[in-house]
């Protein structure tokens, strides 16, 4: 994977005020990589439906090699997995995505607790 290729590729989200935050996740950032592996890419954009994001996406890259996903339409354990394993690759404001996440933290720290698993 070559991130100056991944930010240039993803560069029309740069000027997106609804888009918080551009992610990489799964194995390209955990080392896991093998010869089909693909760039995972979510997309933090709390305050827009997750089609809307998607279809500006869809309009503009036409490429195979990415596997893109907002960051919303995720369950909550695949939220915690990119949330402990991820990259920006573009932040405006690292505070307010940290404060994004906590939240979804807290439910699955309070769902661990619950499961009494710790």
């Amino acid at each position: 994977m070559d991130r100056k290729q991944v930010e240039k590729d993803l560069k029309f989200l740069k000027n997106d005020k609804k888009v918080l935050a551009v992610l990489l996740f799964g194995s390209q950032v955990t080392g896991k990589t093998h010869e089909r592996s693909d760039t995972d890419i979510c997309i933090v954009a709390p305050d827009t439906k997750p089609i809307k994001i998607m279809r500006k996406v869809w309009r503009r890259l036409k490429t195979e090699k990415y596997d893109i996903h907002t960051f919303e339409e995720f369950s909550l354990k695949m939220k915690n997995q990119v949330m402990k394993d991820h990259e920006i690759i573009r932040c405006e404001d690292e505070q307010e995505l940290e404060e994004y996440f906590y939240r979804y933290r807290k439910i699955w720290n309070d769902q661990a607790i619950a499961r009494g698993v710790t």
